[in-house]
């Protein structure tokens, strides 16, 4: 069950009169019985030492007439129901009172809660000089006591009910008062909790009667409402002012985006070309290493096509002289039995003037070094159709040792008349490369090098693993680079050659392609001492560009 605070008020404080009224009681009447305890004890004392004195003489004279006299004199007082005086030797000398008490054994009572019979027991004794001679025996009833204990406990709870009766009045009309305006307060939140929804909160303030500090709340209750309906109208304009200002970024959006898409087809577009131009530059820079090779290339093509052609013709003599020879022996076969001896004669001596034994020696050795000529001719153009071709953005793990290898093949020849070449090609994992351009980075490094020595120097190329990255140095002990210009050697078009050699672009394409595999292109020189560059290239695939092949 849900009490009200007004019941609640009434309830508990109720309960606070209850109990401390209760407690009251309770401490008047303990109150009340030991004051009537203490009053009895005392009363019951006096009697029994007053009586003792006097019946002194008469106990120690023997004189029971007398005792006999005090005895029914003392038991005239109404609240005394027996007396007994006994000697020493607990011989009974004189009695008078309830037959029923003095036949009952004598027990001497020490407080009124410890009274069963309705008498409260108490003795005297009779005693001279420190000799006790007897002892007077009283009986006190204490039924009146009692009475006016229980009268006093029924008159102290009477008046208790009736206070708690007022209390209770009094706590229902100050609870009424008190919750008369919370009601209001309530009934008053219950409207603006559902006046809320719709904003409308016409008829919810509450009425204000008083000056206390309900009323102060019933104000601010009052004032919450006003802000509440400030806010309201506040919100429901700015609801209005967002509805249009929404209905004019859509329209914007709308036209924004159609400007950005165009102008991200345009940008594409751009990218398209843009790649296409930087493929078209590449494959220019490629065109012109090509022909800084060209001679050295053709010198190379020419030693084994110039001893190819001297063998073929050494071989021609070959093949007439074996041509020769079938000729006789087909003759020898034509001829009649009585001349071939004399014909094998003359051409056993025609075979021994030819020399056929180092003929067919020299015939070996001819075909084998036509062979590895060609072959190497063969290499060189492969090398050079590889070298030029367009390149694609497939990558591979590859052995950079053997990109190294295979740039020599094609420049070697460029640099061997005046560049001693220093290998020093360690054990590296391999990397995930595309291995055109990784190519052409070392054929501009090599060529850079070789055309920075002027007349005889060292070219020296070395590969090795450090901090996870496959380095491939290539240093040489030319002119070196200005300091001023290592900071714009990257640069595209910006060169130190002389006008018409080289076109700029190649150690900027090759700081390009080295981004693009996630790797990085540095350089150190000393002017007039040499520089190194440096090809550093991560065993884990750090690159962002698309479409390699693992």
């Amino acid at each position: 069950m849900q009490l009200s605070l007004r019941n609640k008020t009434i309830l508990g404080v109720a309960f606070i009169e209850a109990s401390l009224l209760l407690l009251l009681v309770f401490t008047a009447v303990d109150f009340m019985r030991d004051t009537m305890n203490d009053r009895l004890v005392k009363r019951a004392s006096t009697i029994t030492t007053l009586f003792a004195a006097t019946a002194k003489d008469s106990v120690l004279s023997y004189d029971l007439a007398s005792l006999e006299a005090y005895s029914n004199e003392l038991i005239k007082n109404p609240d005394i129901s027996y007396i007994r005086i006994i000697n020493s030797e607990q011989q009974v000398l004189a009695q008078a009172g309830n037959e029923t008490q003095l036949n009952l054994q004598f027990k001497a009572d020490e407080e009124l809660d410890l009274v069963s019979d309705g008498v409260f027991d108490s003795f005297g004794l009779i005693s001279e000089a420190g000799h006790i001679y007897g002892q007077v025996q009283l009986g006190i009833e204490v039924k009146s006591i009692e009475q006016s204990i229980q009268k006093i406990q029924n008159w102290t709870s009477g008046i208790a009910l009736i206070e708690m009766l007022l209390v209770g009045l009094f706590s229902f009309v100050l609870g009424t008062y008190l919750t008369k305006q919370l009601q209001r307060l309530r009934q008053g939140a219950r409207t603006i909790s559902t006046k809320i929804e719709d904003g409308d909160y016409s008829n919810t303030k509450i009425e204000i009667n008083g000056k206390d500090e309900l009323t102060e709340v019933a104000e601010a209750f009052n004032k919450l409402v006003t802000n509440l309906e400030t806010e309201h109208e506040r919100k429901e304009k700015y609801q209005n002012d967002l509805k249009m200002l929404n209905q004019t970024l859509e329209k914007k959006v709308t036209e924004r985006t159609s400007l950005l898409n165009e102008r991200n087809h345009q940008l594409e577009q751009s990218n398209l070309e843009l790649h296409a131009t930087q493929q078209q530059l590449i494959q220019a820079e490629k065109m012109a290493s090509i022909g800084i090779l060209a001679a050295g290339v053709a010198h190379e093509i020419n030693n084994p096509i110039a001893f190819v052609t001297s063998n073929l013709s050494s071989l021609k003599d070959y093949a007439n002289t074996y041509r020769q020879l079938s000729e006789h022996l087909i003759m020898l076969s034509n001829v009649a039995s009585d001349t071939q001896t004399r014909k094998l004669l003359e051409l056993l001596k025609w075979a021994q003037d030819k020399e056929f034994g180092y003929i067919n020696q020299d015939t070996k050795e001819l075909i084998e070094e036509s062979v590895e000529g060609l072959s190497r001719v063969k290499n060189i153009v492969q090398g050079l159709k590889q070298f030029s071709r367009a390149d694609s953005d497939e990558k591979e793990w590859f052995d950079i040792n053997a990109c190294v290898e295979a740039t020599l093949s094609k420049v070697s020849n460029q640099l061997q008349y005046h560049c001693k070449i220093e290998k020093h090609l360690n054990s590296v994992p391999k990397v995930l490369i595309n291995v055109n351009k990784i190519n052409q980075v070392i054929t501009n490094l090599l060529i850079n090098a070789g055309q920075a020595i002027s007349k005889e120097g060292i070219i020296t190329i070395t590969t090795h693993l450090k901090n996870d990255n496959v380095i491939v140095s290539i240093l040489d002990n030319g002119s070196g680079i200005e300091p001023q210009h290592l900071s714009k050697l990257f640069d595209p078009f910006f060169t130190t050659k002389k006008e018409g050699v080289g076109t700029g672009l190649g150690l900027s394409i090759s700081y390009g392609i080295l981004q693009e595999h996630g790797g990085e292109l540095t350089v150190k020189s000393e002017l007039h001492e040499g520089s190194c560059f440096s090809i550093i290239l991560p065993v884990k695939d750090k690159s962002t560009h698309k479409g390699e092949i693992l």
